[in-house]
């Protein structure tokens, strides 16, 4: 215990940068220490620091920081050192489901916990919460962060807890623009997809459900549809846009998909605003009205109108937002020394286009956790390479391309599967 102590009052602690977990990786030619070992001195640490610091702490518990997790545990270092702060009521897991094979009817076998968790979405293995057990990991579940001090390098949660942490990685992603709650944003019947919960509550909504409005015309608007079709359902898509994926699609492009969803009774109102949304007599959604006061009859909508990057509590302590998520380098560093920001809600420097960028796409998630962590624990500095993708949707079904981008070149692949 007094070697501890000693430690300790050398900065050593297990919470501190220059900790022996991080020095280690130097010396002895690399070797990592072995599990039992490690077990030994975060049993120290743990008596030192009454439990409450961790080395490593990732807020957020979505795609990246199970990848992140998974990083971690291929080093050897994640054993009694990391934690992870997350507001969702279950494990990391693959968020593209959500809009894709959750949505299915029951006679399409649709997709369920613990079948997605991460990394199954790049063929690894499936972390449940053993997993996080069998390795050490703490999991703070439904405990969100509320408060942040960078200076003492704190947080503190919602349930009250207080983590000391030596390298902070943010991975809190993105929360689904919504629409005002004076316009009908909020009435029963209104839905937004973001996480499990919300799922359920659609699946729930669409089990019951004889005409929905989505509003939105880019990919979670289109992949919702796509499910509503296999619940045969009265579907109409709204959106201001002139034609579907704009962003993405040429008018051409679009028009060949919308006539596929058309063939399967999709209708579409093109060039739209919403102005509000009626409630029935039973205070649920019943319809859309649209600035041109056309009316579109609804029991339930499903809202897809983009993301918005989760910055707080982050904001208030000097990171750079105003690139729209917190601005980090090509290793995935903050401008504050041992804060660290990967997957929806990094905005890094993408050298072809010479900008800050933010990507929202698992494949980037994945990535930018595996580089990110590398990065850190091994302090050798590398070039950062995303891999964009396009998807191209089917009812019922969808494949992803890989389109990367490095140098002058850009090579895209689009990929129709059938179903």
């Amino acid at each position: 215990m007094a070697s501890a102590a000693a430690a300790a009052a050398a900065g050593m602690g297990c919470y501190s940068q220059t900790s022996w977990a991080l020095r280690r990786l130097g010396a002895g030619g690399g070797a990592l220490a072995s599990a039992a070992t490690r077990r030994r001195n975060c049993s120290v640490a743990a008596a030192v620091f009454d439990n409450q610091n961790r080395e490593y702490v990732i807020v957020g518990g979505g795609n990246a920081a199970g990848y992140a997790a998974r990083t971690f545990v291929e080093h050897g270092m994640a054993d009694g050192r990391l934690c992870i702060v997350s507001k969702e009521a279950v494990p990391p897991y693959e968020r593209p489901a959500l809009t894709k094979g959750y949505l299915f009817p029951p006679e399409k076998k649709p997709a369920r916990l613990p079948g997605f968790h991460t990394c199954v979405g790049s063929g690894g293995q499936r972390q449940t919460a053993e997993w996080y057990k069998e390795n050490g990991i703490e999991v703070l579940y439904e405990d969100p962060v509320e408060a942040f001090d960078g200076k003492t390098q704190t947080l503190k949660t919602s349930s009250g807890k207080i983590l000391k942490y030596g390298s902070l990685i943010i991975s809190t992603g993105c929360a689904a623009a919504r629409l005002p709650e004076k316009i009908g944003g909020d009435l029963p019947g209104v839905h937004y997809i973001r996480d499990v919960a919300d799922a359920d509550s659609l699946v729930s909504s669409l089990g019951k459900a004889k005409k929905i409005v989505v509003i939105g015309g880019g990919y979670i608007g289109m992949e919702v549809a796509a499910a509503a079709c296999g619940w045969n359902l009265d579907t109409t898509i709204i959106f201001p846009e002139d034609h579907i994926m704009p962003r993405l699609f040429t008018p051409s492009l679009a028009k060949k998909y919308e006539e596929l969803y058309e063939q399967n009774g999709v209708k579409f109102v093109k060039g739209a605003l919403i102005d509000k949304l009626d409630a029935g007599s039973d205070g649920r959604v019943s319809s859309a009205i649209l600035k041109d006061g056309s009316v579109v009859e609804a029991d339930t909508v499903i809202v897809g109108i983009g993301a918005k990057p989760s910055v707080s509590p982050f904001e208030a302590v000097g990171v750079n937002i105003e690139v729209g998520g917190i601005e980090v380098d090509s290793m995935f560093r903050t401008s504050i020394p041992s804060i660290f920001a990967i997957g929806d809600v990094a905005a890094f420097p993408l050298k072809m286009y010479d900008r800050i960028a933010r990507v929202e796409h698992v494949d980037h998630a994945r990535k930018s956790a595996q580089h990110c962590i590398e990065t850190l624990l091994t302090s050798q500095a590398k070039a950062c390479m995303t891999t964009f993708r396009i998807s191209i949707l089917e009812f019922l079904s969808m494949k992803e391309a890989p389109g990367k981008f490095g140098g002058n070149s850009t090579e895209i692949t689009l990929v129709k599967q059938l179903k």
